[in-house]
C-alpha cells in the first residue's frame, strides 16, 4: 500500500507486494497515519519474530489483499473492521508500541 515494489521475507514467507496493512490502510484511510504505525510496528517487531506469527502474516496477506479490493470501500466492511482495529491498536498502545511515524522494517 506504499507503492514500493519491495517484499518483505521472513523464514522464506513473502508478505505481498507492495507490503502493507490492507484492512486496516482501508479502515482508517491511509498507510501513514497512527493506527497503522502501531500495526506495522506489531507486525515487524512481534508477529515476525515466530514461526506462528509468520504463518498468520503468510495467511493475512494471501487474503486480505482480495477482500479490500472487493469490499474495502463499503461501509459495512469498515464498520466490521473498526471497532476490533482500534481496540487491538489501544492494547498495543497501552504495552507501549509507538504510534509515531514509521518505516517499514527491511527484510
Amino acid at each position: 500500500m506504499d507503492g514500493s515494489s519491495e517484499k518483505l521475507t521472513g523464514a522464506n514467507i513473502k508478505y505481498g507486494d507492495p507490503p502493507g496493512c490492507y484492512i486496516a490502510t482501508a479502515v482508517y484511510g491511509s498507510y501513514d497515519c497512527p493506527q497503522v504505525w502501531t500495526l506495522r510496528r506489531f507486525r515487524d517487531h512481534t508477529l515476525a519474530a515466530s514461526w506462528y506469527g509468520r504463518t498468520f502474516l503468510h495467511a493475512y496477506y494471501a487474503v486480505s489483499p482480495t477482500l479490500v479490493k472487493w469490499f474495502g470501500r463499503t461501509a459495512w466492511f469498515q464498520k466490521l473492521w473498526r471497532g476490533p482495529l482500534d481496540r487491538l491498536v489501544a492494547r498495543l498502545r497501552d504495552q507501549g508500541v509507538a504510534d509515531t511515524p514509521y518505516q517499514d522494517r527491511d527484510w
